[in-house]
């Protein structure tokens, strides 16, 4: 069975519910949480299966990062399935909540 080792939070600093993202959910999970700013200039080559929308400042992203070095991603509000093995007991409400607040925010449009 492959474990998650860390979570990795990737959100747009411009905006606060995605700022807010990275800043509460570590108290819902039980391991640790790396955040990542969108428009850090080496994230596509630090991690280079991100979603490009998420490089691109227009979602926010959970990445799990599991013991065997592999990092699955789960943008916007199904990042709340992707973070169930590491939730907290009775921390889902709150986690989902967070999501589901910065999944309906508008985004930067695609660069050109």
């Amino acid at each position: 069975m492959t474990r998650v080792r860390e979570l990795v939070v990737v959100y747009d600093v411009a905006c606060p519910h995605c700022s807010r993202i990275a800043r509460e959910l570590p108290d819902c999970v039980t391991v640790q949480v790396r955040v990542r700013a969108c428009t850090e200039p080496r994230l596509a080559e630090i991690y280079p299966n991100l979603p490009a929308a998420v490089a691109g400042c227009r979602t926010p992203a959970v990445g799990v990062l599991r013991t065997d070095g592999q990092v699955r991603w789960w943008t916007g509000l199904s990042g709340a399935v992707g973070i169930l093995p590491v939730l907290r007991p009775g921390e889902f409400r709150r986690a989902a909540g967070l999501l589901r607040t910065a999944a309906r925010v508008r985004r930067r449009p695609p660069a050109a």
